[in-house]
């Protein structure tokens, strides 16, 4: 039937995937139960899009690099634990999860490319075909997903 969502089984098999699942359940118990799992989403994207705004402006200042790991950290939390949140609450969406965190992923990985593009660290002819990669290497998983 077209219309079953048939729930996957998540298997990470990481060298810290015990340690950090532990403590993505624990900060879910402890988030006001006004913060919802899109609003880490959303701090998810917007933090990748601050880690592209700091690599472009690299170029005028190398201090800004100096703000890549914290919104690096910041989109670790955003990103890592709104799936977690949604599944300690009870609230999942699986459908509309699994595509939105995909969706935004993409653009993601785009503002990072494009800030290492603009910054100079990176030409913008080789950040083009990592992000062309990284879309095909996305499309095949999302299939084959599906």
């Amino acid at each position: 039937m077209a219309d079953a969502f048939v729930e996957a089984e998540r298997s990470s098999q990481g060298l810290l995937t015990a340690v950090e699942r532990r403590a993505l359940i624990w900060l879910a118990h402890r988030i006001p139960a006004r913060i919802h799992s899109d609003h880490l989403t959303a701090l998810g994207l917007v933090s990748m899009l601050l880690v592209g705004a700091c690599f472009a402006l690299a170029s005028r200042s190398p201090f800004a690099l100096l703000g890549v790991v914290p919104c690096l950290a910041l989109n670790w939390f955003g990103d890592s634990l709104d799936g977690t949140l949604a599944r300690v609450r009870g609230h999942q969406r699986p459908r509309y999860g699994f595509y939105v965190d995909h969706i935004l992923d993409t653009f993601g990985i785009l503002f990072v490319l494009g800030g290492l593009a603009i910054s100079g660290h990176m030409t913008p002819l080789v950040a083009a075909g990592f992000l062309i990669s990284y879309y095909i290497l996305s499309i095949e998983i999302y299939l084959a997903t599906y």
